[in-house]
């Protein structure tokens, strides 16, 4: 089965905004231009947890997320999303 948000996937170096990596129980976004991260920060709470650069998500906030980055235009990183 292959779920929607492969479909919009690219290969690492070639223009992904963003990159979502798994930590435990959580998601680990990264975005990767200054564009993602203006986006990213314009679209979480003010409250949002950050570890450095990257946003801390739960797994079960993560799809509705990974949705309104794609509405938005943005792809991810391939090899690198959250299983």
């Amino acid at each position: 089965m292959e779920y929607p948000l492969f479909k919009h996937t690219v290969a690492p170096g070639q223009g992904s905004g963003f990159l979502a990596t798994r930590e435990a129980r959580f998601t680990l976004l990264e975005p990767l231009t200054a564009l993602a991260e203006a986006w990213l920060r314009g679209n979480v709470s003010n409250e949002a947890t950050w570890n450095g650069d990257r946003l801390v998500i739960e797994m079960r906030y993560f799809p509705a997320l990974a949705d309104a980055i794609i509405a938005a235009g943005f792809s991810f990183e391939r090899n690198a999303l959250p299983n």
